[in-house]
């Protein structure tokens, strides 16, 4: 019952937050086919040395009439074309890291309906940059949503309605309440989750992390990045495998955040849809090495956000517990869903995320035998019961 409760206030809070967005931005806002083209126009004719995504969006959405989103934004008396100007207050290319997420964040509100949040937050004591992170906060609570369900969905859609007659000759399908269940806990599980790359954006544009870094030039060539991605891959890497193994040999943290994602025990339990149907504080421990490691190792900014995205892909894929990947993900050097399954069914196994590399070298690691799948999931099924 309290699980019901929090997922309906978290599917009502969703529901009103795209609600609200979608009739003010139809109402008040105009967004042409040209208009987009002109932006994307400006974006690609950024001089070699200007860091994405420049500063003409800014001009743009200030004196484009074909968007209609023309709102100056006055602030400690200065006028600023609008409310993202005053963010990065007229100086974009100073804050390289604040300018990414605010030109990322005005596809998601409007300069209009930004400001208008803005003011009403400014009215309540809430300082401008704090406005700016509880933006970022609901441009990831939205994305959070459009990644799952899009991703999750496009998963379900080959294996269960595509090729669902071939895929599952042999064994049981999961069934639809299952694939329920996990997307009522993923969604409540997001409310809380998505705080941490929030904070994960206020640490970095605060300047606590001086090992980030905006552009290749600042790292000195190609070579260096290349390296340094390497090596903060490999340490969030790390970084993860330790955090899921305590979650698991930890009796506390076991029982009361990490159980609640192991409840789906077995192949026939296990979808696409599974992949975030957590204890939202089990979720931000475990991507949590993604920015501890930013103290730790140079990274490219642009990139490590691009690994935030990568890893919820993954977590989708990882979660189909299906035999049909591509003969490379097979590979003992990949932690790909063959191996996650087996984690889910034996435990004590398999806590790598993208790589096999940590179980290898700490003697956790446990080869998939799909072919006790069938007999597994019929155990599993009468012995366990999803909470």
């Amino acid at each position: 019952m309290h699980g019901n409760r929090i997922f309906s206030f978290g599917s009502l809070f969703a529901f009103l937050l795209i609600v609200a967005v979608t009739a003010i931005q139809i109402k008040n806002e105009t967004t042409s086919t040209s208009a987009w083209s002109v932006w994307l126009d400006d974006l690609s004719s950024l001089p070699s040395n200007v860091p994405f995504p420049g500063e003409k969006w800014l001009d743009r959405i200030a004196s484009d009439s074909s968007l209609s989103t023309a709102a100056p934004f006055a602030y400690k008396n200065t006028l600023y074309s609008s409310v993202y100007a005053a963010f990065l207050d007229n100086r974009p290319l100073d804050y390289p890291c604040r300018n990414l997420n605010a030109w990322i964040n005005s596809f998601f509100l409007s300069p209009s309906l930004a400001g208008l949040v803005t003011e009403q937050l400014l009215s309540l004591g809430i300082s401008l940059d704090m406005v700016h992170y509880m933006l970022c906060y609901f441009r990831n609570f939205i994305g959070a949503m459009i990644v799952y369900y899009g991703t999750a969905a496009a998963f379900h859609y080959v294996i269960y309605i595509k090729n669902g007659s071939t895929y599952f000759a042999d064994r049981p399908m999961p069934t639809a309440a299952i694939m329920w269940h996990q997307v009522k806990l993923a969604q409540a599980s997001m409310i809380l989750y998505v705080l941490l790359p929030a904070v994960d954006e206020y640490i970095v544009e605060s300047g606590y992390t001086p090992l980030v870094y905006y552009t290749i030039a600042d790292i000195e060539g190609l070579p260096w990045y290349l390296f340094y991605t390497a090596v903060y891959f490999l340490v969030v890497e790390v970084g993860i495998y330790w955090m899921h193994r305590t979650l698991h040999t930890n009796k506390f943290l076991y029982k009361h955040l990490h159980l609640k994602h192991h409840q789906y025990n077995a192949p026939d339990t296990l979808t696409p849809w599974a992949s975030i149907a957590f204890h939202p504080l089990d979720g931000i421990l475990q991507a949590s090495p993604y920015v501890f490691t930013l103290f730790l190792v140079p990274c490219h900014y642009p990139t490590h956000f691009a690994m935030l995205f990568f890893t919820a892909i993954w977590a989708t894929y990882i979660h189909d517990s299906m035999e049909y990947n591509p003969l490379v993900l097979k590979k003992p050097v990949i932690m790909g869903s063959r191996y996650h399954t087996m984690h889910h069914t034996h435990y004590s196994c398999n806590y790598g995320q993208v790589l096999t590399l940590c179980d290898w070298f700490w003697g956790t690691l446990k080869e998939p035998d799909t072919n006790k799948w069938k007999t597994m999931s019929a155990a599993n099924r009468k012995s366990k019961k999803i909470m």
